[in-house]
């Protein structure tokens, strides 16, 4: 399922990004055949090379021979113990070899060839190499060694000036980030590609790469600006398409146009434009181009209430789909055409269609999507006043945004942390290296100087010591980034998908409630009404907890500690609370010490003391009770401890309560969503009071929170 996935998009890449490649490979039966003439005229290293060019010129349309031509060149470049051609012959053949299939194959060939390239310095060879291994480790999935293999051909081609290359692996780099969501880091990557490429005089790779950032764009939900990169794309691969007549970069540009003006009510553009994409893929014999223009005009056709047009393009785009075996885009498809059932007034038939989507996007485990039809589903089941399967849907939207809020990146902050340094450390070391190559020079030409032997190692020494704290520098830096970039990936995060979906959930139902208000019984009102003051209550909450926990990661909150007794602070902060613990029945009983004074910033201790009985009310029973106990300990720290006899926590999740990329966040015992977010501006709020949290729990008997503030001899 994976190689299903991920290929389609990877092909797409490598085609654009190596499109001059790929078209000097693509030259006429005339070229062909001039080198074939040559092969009978050249000897020696003349003849290997021109063996080499031509094996790398029919490779996608005779492998075979390919193969023939090239082995013979590795045979005759060993014989004559030519180390580059040898090197070189290596290298064709792993491309040979990816062609045809044969990745192991390709792998050995690469190593073979990088190895040569090491041992001979030569550094511009030695970037594609490592290019060429990161595309075939991406190929196997494995996206942090792919990383690594591209950021370590960025460096190879910085010693080289191999700009052309360099603007390969960015791209690349910045295609991983995008599709774990790290758009800002893909940004970054996707933009020092577009100087390369332009540093290089690469069309193709400038295209490209303007490409992918309007991609990156449209994913953000800014139209206007994805709409400026997809048009500077488009004209470059206009100028290209009216010299070797290739019109796929235009095609994927106007694809993308076209939806762009689909999601902005823009029918007549956007049909346009997908008009545009399918004569250039019928002109092309395209048939997976063909199948994605019909499924996007079903969608524009379904949108201007054109059911049965709709149908047939969706239809006709579903039968290619089938052939070709593209599995990503079934789910959109069966989606749509359920839509146009139901329009039409065959529901049973539209839900049934709409489930198969569904059933298909979980297999795929492509969440958007079934987001997407989650939605569609909750809409249908609440025009034919199916409330019950309405909730339930509802319900499964929220399931969904909480998963992706929880994963939405496969790689982690914490797995990329090295890549990051490594990233960071690249120009000092270069730096460094080229030194190193200076004093090497020196020391070789002086080898009989004593006094230049000793000036060399003295320099070594200083690169060393420079080496160590340049380490040491950027090590700190990237600590800070990392944190940084946790939390600006779980602000938005949190913004996209937990504030995003509900506030638009309630929009619907309270629009749905308006319409149908006298339809419904009072019981049924109140029923809907207790379930959208829920999620508005849990909104409000997200949102405090989130406006406050940004501001002290920006370091926007001032720390002012002042004096406090304790008994007041704890009062104040249940009156808030209060009510929430009456609905559930729960008794809160206090234990508390009224000659404890401590000194910590009022703000902060109203925050802490909030979000911990909220947790307790939450995840206790109807009925349960709540304790709240300070005392002081022999540190001369006031112990402040909160009880519940709620549902506890496994301990196997304790360990990871307060790790902000934890994916399992517990719902409360009546449904309360939680996101984990809370626990986290607590400890951070209460080590900021030079205190410290803890936490014992056993599944199904309760939880105890207990942290320490300092305390004061008032």
């Amino acid at each position: 399922m994976y190689k299903n996935i991920i290929w389609p998009f990877l092909f797409l890449l490598i085609i654009v990004t190596a499109y001059s490649a790929s078209s000097q490979e693509k030259i006429t039966n005339t070229q062909t055949d001039s080198l074939r003439k040559e092969l009978n005229i050249k000897k020696g290293s003349d003849k290997i090379s021109t063996q080499l060019d031509l094996a790398l010129r029919i490779m996608e349309s005779d492998g075979p021979e390919a193969l023939s031509l090239t082995n013979s060149a590795l045979s005759a470049a060993k014989t004559a113990n030519n180390k580059n051609l040898e090197m070189l012959a290596h290298l064709t053949l792993g491309r040979i070899s990816e062609v045809m299939e044969n990745k192991d194959l390709a792998e050995t060939h690469y190593d073979s060839a990088l190895t040569i390239a090491e041992a001979s310095g030569d550094n511009w060879n030695k970037g594609e190499i490592l290019f060429r291994k990161g595309i075939l480790t991406y190929s196997r999935r494995d996206e942090i060694q792919a990383l690594e293999y591209f950021n370590s051909s960025l460096q190879a081609c910085r010693l080289s000036n191999n700009y052309k290359i360099m603007g390969s692996s960015y791209s690349m780099m910045g295609t991983i980030f995008r599709v774990n969501g790290l758009y800002d880091r893909a940004i970054e990557y996707i933009v020092n590609s577009k100087l390369n490429y332009g540093k290089a005089g690469f069309s193709e790779g400038n295209a490209w790469s303007a490409y992918i950032l309007g991609r990156i764009y449209s994913d953000l939900k800014l139209p206007l600006k994805a709409l400026q990169y997809f048009q500077e794309a488009l004209e470059i691969y206009s100028k290209m398409a009216s010299v070797d007549g290739n019109q796929n970069g235009v095609a994927i540009c106007y694809e993308q146009i076209g939806l762009l003006n689909l999601e902005s009510g823009n029918f007549k553009e956007a049909h346009k434009y997908i008009d545009n994409t399918m004569e250039i893929y019928v002109a092309n014999k395209s048939e997976y181009g063909l199948s994605n223009a019909q499924k996007n005009l079903g969608m524009i056709e379904y949108s201007m209430g054109n059911y049965e047009l709709a149908e047939k393009y969706l239809n006709e785009s579903l039968i290619i789909k089938n052939k070709v075996d593209d599995v990503l885009s079934l789910p959109t498809i069966y989606e749509y055409l359920g839509l146009c059932l139901i329009g039409k007034g065959q529901i049973d038939a539209g839900f049934k269609s709409l489930y198969k989507g569904l059933e298909l996007a979980i297999e795929n485990n492509q969440k958007k999507i079934q987001l997407n039809i989650y939605s569609k589903l909750t809409e249908a089941y609440l025009n034919i006043n199916d409330l019950k399967n309405a909730f339930s849907c509802q319900k499964k939207q929220i399931e969904i945004q909480d998963l992706i809020l929880s994963g939405a990146a496969n790689i982690k902050i914490e797995q990329l942390q090295a890549i990051y340094e490594i990233d960071r450390q690249n120009g000092q070391i270069i730096e460094l290296e080229k030194q190193n190559e200076i004093n090497s020079l020196i020391i070789e030409k002086h080898r009989s100087s004593q006094l230049i032997m000793i000036l060399g190692i003295v320099v070594a020494f200083l690169v060393s010591i420079s080496i160590y704290w340049f380490y040491h520098k950027i090590r700190n830096k990237n600590l800070q980034l990392k944190e940084t970039n946790a939390a600006k990936d779980k602000f938005f995060a949190i913004i996209a998908h937990d504030l995003r979906g509900p506030t638009g959930n309630l929009a619907t139902f309270l629009e749905y409630l308006n319409e149908t208000y006298h339809q419904h019984s009072p019981a049924e009102l109140k029923e809907i009404l207790s379930t959208l003051y829920k999620s508005a209550e849990n909104v409000s909450v997200l949102l405090e907890n989130l406006l406050i926990w940004a501001q002290s990661q920006l370091n926007k909150i001032e720390f002012s500690p002042v004096e406090l007794k304790l008994t007041d602070v704890i009062q104040n902060s249940i009156k808030g609370l209060k009510q929430s613990a009456d609905n559930k029945q729960i008794d809160i009983k206090f234990e508390l010490d009224d000659q404890i004074f401590v000194l910590a910033d009022h703000n902060m201790i109203q925050t802490i003391l909030r979000n911990l009985l909220s947790n307790a009310i939450k995840f206790t029973p109807r009925g349960g009770l709540v304790i709240i106990k300070t005392d002081v300990n022999n540190m001369n720290n006031a112990n402040i401890s909160i009880t519940d006899n709620g549902v506890g926590i496994e301990k196997s999740s304790l360990s990871k309560i307060f790790d902000l990329s934890n994916t399992h966040h517990t719902t409360g015992t009546e449904d309360e969503q939680s996101t984990g977010l809370g626990l986290i501006l607590v400890k951070d709020f209460i080590e900021k009071n030079k205190g410290t949290i803890t936490i014992d729990s056993e599944k199904g008997k309760g939880t105890v929170v207990s942290f320490t503030l300092p305390a004061t001899t008032t």
